[in-house]
């Protein structure tokens, strides 16, 4: 089997990786926080040093403010929900993913926010200047994308951030695909909050992901219940972190997550360089392809390609890979519908391809090869 659906979570993990979610699952099998027993404390300190590793490698002001989340998707609603303002008015881009989108309109539906949407107006890539003439004197909040999933295309958030420090406005992003590959800096980045998925670019496994948030963020908690602290209130307490984690956290899966940060901090140039270099030669070798067209910029070396085969349906590429050669990509619309309308492919959707560092040149060539093998089987060029 070829894997190329790594946006989706990364199939292969690191030894450590492996390691790690074993050593939870035998030697910290305790709930951190919640007994005074030496089992609950050692996992307990395990786990705040994985808040201090996230903290340091984000450059977030404290561990305090590395909040657990059961994935991406659930960090982006606590950021949205938790810090909604009734009246007020938000600004995101047509690039989102639904975990952006849904919330947003769902708000929005109910009467409690005004909502904008932004295009880019140069390149596909979303700026300080398509997001700065929709605010107004009740936008309190700006959502974008780091990385696209569908298509790689990348998001200005330093200038984005820039603007929204300027104009006293909330600042979130969503890094589900960008976290790993490039550098993200809550401080320089002037970030209010940052979503991560643990289980992409950060090789971590799956349930898991993180909210990163900033000083001057104050979230309503979304979820409510046992916290370990306070438990004689019925209110849920305001302390950091544990105001936001209610229930038992995933401890394997956050040790787990540790040791793929871990990875990428060693190796993060290598990374970035191979994930790169993947990307320029697949593009190369489509654009020899007469039928294909591209919809991922050269630009953008982030391991996120999207391209079609002439009006072919997007399923029926995916489903011949994947029949003939075990090869798996992604077809479709990505759960990130105004992106697909943007691109004009609603009807068609797109066959993505997304790298790992994982990934080798061997592999890619034999996609060439196969798409090749389609183009002639199905008589279209």
């Amino acid at each position: 089997m070829i894997y190329f659906d790594n946006s989706a979570t990364t199939r292969k993990k690191p030894k450590s990786v492996i390691s790690q979610v074993v050593n939870g699952l035998t030697n910290y099998s305790a709930n951190p926080g919640r007994s005074g027993h030496k089992a609950s404390v050692n996992c307990a300190i395990a786990v705040n040093e994985v808040r201090e590793n996230i903290c340091e490698f984000f450059e977030a002001t404290s561990p305090e403010n590395i909040i657990f989340t059961l994935n991406c998707t659930d960090a982006l609603n606590l950021a949205i929900l938790g810090s909604i303002k009734k009246g007020g008015h938000v600004i995101t881009t047509a690039f989102e993913h639904n975990s952006v989108l849904r919330p947003l309109h769902e708000l929005k539906n109910k009467g409690l926010i005004e909502l904008s949407i932004v295009e880019p107006k140069n390149k596909n890539i979303i700026t300080a200047s398509d997001i700065e003439p929709l605010i107004k004197d009740n936008t309190y909040m700006v959502v974008t994308v780091h990385i696209s999933n569908v298509d790689g295309a990348i998001t200005d958030i330093k200038e984005i951030g820039k603007l929204c420090k300027q104009k006293n406005i909330l600042y979130l992003v969503d890094g589900a695909q960008s976290a790993g590959h490039e550098k993200i800096s809550l401080k320089s980045d002037n970030i209010s909050m940052l979503a991560l998925a643990g289980h992409k670019g950060l090789f971590g496994p799956q349930g898991v992901g993180v909210l990163v948030l900033n000083d001057n963020v104050n979230l309503s908690p979304i979820r409510f219940g046992g916290t370990g602290t306070d438990s004689i209130k019925l209110l849920q307490p305001s302390d950091r972190p544990e105001c936001y984690e209610s229930g038992t956290i995933a401890v394997p899966n956050i040790l787990g997550l540790d040791a793929g940060l871990n990875f990428v901090k060693k190796n993060f140039e290598i990374i970035q360089s191979k994930v790169a270099f993947l990307s320029k030669t697949l593009i190369y070798e489509l654009k020899k392809i007469n039928c294909i067209k591209l919809y991922t910029s050269e630009e953008n070396l982030f391991g996120v390609i999207a391209f079609n085969i002439s009006n072919i349906d997007s399923s029926i590429v995916s489903e011949f890979l994947n029949d003939k050669y075990s090869i798996c990509v992604r077809s479709g619309l990505h759960c990130a519908p105004l992106k697909h309308k943007y691109l004009s492919t609603i009807e068609q959707g797109i066959v993505r391809v997304s790298l790992s560092y994982f990934n080798t040149v061997d592999e890619i060539y034999t996609l060439i090869y196969a798409l090749k093998d389609f183009v002639k089987s199905f008589d279209i060029c």
